[in-house]
């Protein structure tokens, strides 16, 4: 079934790490006035798992790490949140998260018209 596809799963991971993105963004950008605050992103790694998939090929996991940037410093006060490139970020991961949603519900549709108009 769909629901149990690689290919489901991958959007489902997608959405999530997605929706993680906005929060990340949103949690800087609400912070932009606070002093010394060090602006927050997320690293995402890929690493062989030692699960096995059902053709018994090795399938790749996701690992995700907050960590500050610590490199700049954007104003005097030692907050490095640039309100622009927040901006920016967080609109790109709200387009990223609804492009997947869209394409989720497509296939959910495509699946549901298939039932639906199956022989009887």
């Amino acid at each position: 079934m769909f629901y149990d596809s690689r290919a489901f799963r991958t959007m489902e991971a997608g959405v999530s790490a997605a929706w993680l993105q906005q929060k990340v963004h949103t949690h800087n950008l609400s912070n932009y006035d606070t002093p010394n605050y060090k602006a927050k992103s997320l690293v995402f790694s890929e690493s062989l798992s030692r699960a096995r998939d059902a053709e018994g090929k090795r399938r790749p996991a996701l690992s995700i790490r907050l960590i500050d940037n610590e490199t700049t410093t954007v104003r005097p006060d030692g907050n490095n949140v640039d309100s622009d490139v927040e901006s920016l970020s967080l609109y790109k991961a709200y387009v990223h998260y609804s492009m997947l949603l869209d394409k989720i519900k497509s296939e959910v549709n495509n699946h549901n018209y298939v039932l639906s108009n199956a022989p009887k």
